[in-house]
């Protein structure tokens, strides 16, 4: 943050308050969503009965306002209420979920509120609600800081050796064991050129068919934005130096560490000190349905990718320092999306999934001074819930992709008592290997200018920004 930034935030602090709320999601959670509908909620604020600013009827407008951030993308939330709503204008008046986040955008949501307490004598207050929106891999990023080449090499060979991921690193692996990586090499230029193009190739396949992997990276190898082609983006991981040997100045390992610390310095770094140091709030979503669906991906796991990502954030802090001169995260949400693919009576199994895989995670985060909690939403409900008496079940209804008029679809059952033990009839989450979550269709009839359904996005919205509104 520079000394401009710092003395506008001070002079604003007078007259009004601005709070950066950053959002992020791990295996396509559904960030662009989130985001779309809590603004949709702010300015038709119906349904949100639960953030107290609403429920006690003190929020007199919200307004869309210009972005802070004049050489950021404005986030398209026009487009995605039309995508949403039916009423793209290339669409064919159909729904449809807007595209996944792959690059940074902002967007600024102006909130009139009468305050509580006795503020409330000095009339109306006013908060800039701003709103960052980036891609998770690109947050896991952050964890190369203080890792080196060697420690991050290790990190990715053990990965891309996993039985899992045999079929796609394979042609990766094998072209490593023809490389002499510390010999002089004249083409090493070339030879790197090569090797990291495989080594992408063997990333971009293994997220195309397990999803958005957590912990596969660098992430600007899947989500290179305006690097696309840039040599900062030439260098994958080695196998470890011999014992005594020593690189030659010319050799390809040389050259891939040098990229490795210009892309940490150039990329990781300079993101980290533009964006994150900036932030005051974060959102973390993941769709757990994905992760368990199938078996998913055992939750030690995804344990380690969320609590990568809050390792990565400046969260807490000297509390006592005004923000300028102490930036920090002071609350962090961890939110299990799509809450309704599953019915109601498995949404406790699915926060306490979240809760025990963020163990370790919330006791160092309230050591350090900052809030963390834990919920599971539908920023835009899709289904309704059915309930079988015959079988004392309850269902969740919607349109599926494939299907011409609303299905009830039972996913199967989750015992979060049985995640760690794990009988031969479950897999690594505590769901039956059967367990499967139907992909719905965004719910049809939406107003563009009307409250959406939802499911406790406005108790999200109270625990990220409600003190900030009181």
């Amino acid at each position: 943050m520079n000394l401009f930034d710092q003395a506008l935030d001070i002079g604003r602090g007078l007259t009004e308050r601005r709070v950066r709320l950053g959002v992020t999601g791990l295996s396509d959670a559904g960030k662009t969503v989130f985001i779309t509908s809590l603004v949709h909620g702010l300015l038709h604020p119906a349904r949100m009965t639960r953030l107290s600013v609403v429920g006690e009827e003190r929020l007199d407008v919200a307004v869309l306002r210009p972005q802070p951030s004049q050489d950021l993308p404005r986030f398209p939330y026009e487009a995605c209420v039309a995508q949403l709503t039916g009423h793209a204008a290339n669409g064919d008046g159909k729904p449809a979920w807007p595209q996944s986040t792959r690059s940074i955008a902002e967007l600024r949501v102006s909130i009139r509120y009468r305050p509580t307490g006795l503020v409330s004598a000095f009339g109306d207050r006013l908060l800039h609600l701003d709103l960052f929106d980036y891609p998770g891999e690109w947050l896991l990023d952050l964890t190369l800081l203080d890792r080196s080449f060697a420690e991050w090499s290790a990190g990715a060979l053990a990965l891309a050796r996993q039985p899992a991921a045999d079929a796609f690193a394979a042609p990766w692996l094998e072209h490593l064991d023809t490389l002499d990586p510390d010999a002089p090499d004249p083409a090493a230029e070339t030879a790197a050129l090569e090797a990291a193009g495989r080594y992408t190739a063997y990333l971009r396949a293994r997220r195309a068919a397990e999803g958005r992997a957590t912990l596969l990276g660098p992430g600007r190898f899947l989500l290179p934005g305006e690097l696309e082609g840039s040599p900062l983006l030439t260098f994958c991981p080695l196998p470890p130096e011999a014992p005594g040997a020593r690189p030659a100045r010319s050799s390809l390992r040389t050259l891939m560490e040098e990229r490795y610390r210009a892309y940490r310095s150039h990329v990781v770094k300079a993101f980290h000190e533009r964006h994150f140091a900036r932030l005051d709030r974060q959102v973390v979503l993941v769709d757990l349905g994905a992760h368990m669906s199938a078996g998913g991906r055992p939750l030690a796991e995804v344990s380690q990718s969320l609590d990568a990502v809050l390792k990565a954030l400046a969260i807490g802090g000297s509390g006592w320092l005004p923000r300028w001169l102490s930036p920090r995260i002071d609350r962090v949400l961890f939110a299990a999306s799509k809450a309704d693919h599953l019915p109601s009576d498995q949404h406790p199994a699915m926060e306490d999934l979240l809760r025990r895989s963020l163990g370790e995670s919330i006791r160092r985060t309230a050591y350090r001074g900052a809030e963390l909690d834990v919920i599971s939403l539908a920023a835009l409900r899709a289904t309704r819930e059915v309930l079988s008496k015959d079988e004392d079940r309850r269902y969740v209804a919607g349109r599926t992709e494939d299907a011409l008029r609303d299905v009830a679809h039972f996913p199967g059952r989750l015992d979060p008592g049985l995640t760690d033990r794990g009988p031969a009839d479950r897999g690594p989450w505590g769901a039956r290997d059967s367990f499967r979550i139907a992909r719905f269709l965004p719910p049809p009839g939406l107003d563009p200018a009307g409250p959406w359904p939802h499911l406790r996005l406005d108790r999200a919205v109270e625990m990220l920004i409600g003190d900030w509104l009181a």
